[in-house]
């Protein structure tokens, strides 16, 4: 018998080689398949060419996509030996479960991807050290409960609570979350105490920040010098003839995801003003 005729009922068949490459895998795997019992061709013609059918590609389909979320081979075979409509259900809902975890992990890898992306092609084309005042667009931020109150954060402290807050968001990339600094901690001149930790993201938790003018300033050196980051900022601020009606968002552009030295962090800080 050629290995590329039709079986004799006349039912549309595939051999091991047409069938294989309609799931784009290696015939070996539909050998391994049937000799572990998980899958079995049709018919097995002389010579010991095996043919596969139109039917069973629905099964085989849904057999690929278990394997690719590393479904148990022995679940898997126990349902194939033994079908029914609600081992069907049971399967599929299993599998859904499994497939809304896969999404969510390939969402928040998006969401870093997109924020090392925005972030270092911002610093790439930031004025350092200019003043800019400029009409912002309203953002949506996540932003985590207010912090304990400390003249300081050393920089051990900041990464824990950050680690802290974005844990309980299910997110990851602490490089991404920026510190806000209370609009009344900076008219006191205490520039270094973090009231809050936010995150650009569109999440059932998420607010509003509000549309308006900001001043804004980027600085490159470490992150850790509140005071020479602060003071020439405010004082241009005033010297604009501006003031201060918001809190302070410090965004790290760069840091040791980008570059090795601290002397080339870049540190981004907007103030609503009016």
């Amino acid at each position: 018998m050629d290995e590329n005729n039709m079986n004799k009922n006349n039912i549309k068949s595939f051999t091991t080689g047409e069938f294989a490459k309609r799931f784009g895998i290696k015939k070996d795997t539909l050998f391994y398949y049937d000799r572990i019992g998980l899958f079995h061709p049709a018919k097995v013609g002389d010579n010991d060419y095996r043919y596969y059918t139109f039917e069973q590609l629905d099964v085989f389909w849904m057999l690929q996509s278990l394997r690719e979320l590393n479904f148990p081979i022995k679940s898997l075979k126990n349902y194939v030996n033994d079908p029914s409509p609600q081992k069907l259900i049971d399967l599929s809902k299993e599998q859904l479960t499994q497939v809304k975890e896969e999404i969510k992990k390939l969402e928040q890898i998006q969401w870093l991807l997109s924020n090392i992306v925005d972030y270092t092609e911002e610093a790439l084309s930031a004025p350092l050290d200019e003043f800019i005042v400029k009409t912002l667009p309203d953002e949506t931020i996540l932003y985590s409960n207010p912090l304990p109150l400390r003249e300081e954060l050393n920089t051990d402290e900041w990464f824990n609570l950050t680690d802290q807050f974005l844990k309980e968001a299910e997110l990851k990339g602490p490089a991404y979350a920026g510190s806000i600094i209370n609009q009344k901690d900076i008219e006191s001149g205490i520039y270094g105490r973090v009231g809050r930790l936010f995150v650009r993201r569109n999440d059932a938790k998420s607010k509003i920040k509000p549309a308006g003018l900001y001043a804004i300033t980027y600085h490159k050196g470490p992150f850790e010098l509140p005071k020479e980051l602060y003071e020439p900022f405010l004082q241009k601020i005033k010297e604009q003839g501006l003031t201060i009606c918001g809190d302070a968002y410090e965004e790290y552009l760069l840091d040791k995801l980008a570059v090795q030295d601290t002397d080339d962090f870049m540190i981004k800080i907007s103030i609503a003003v009016y």
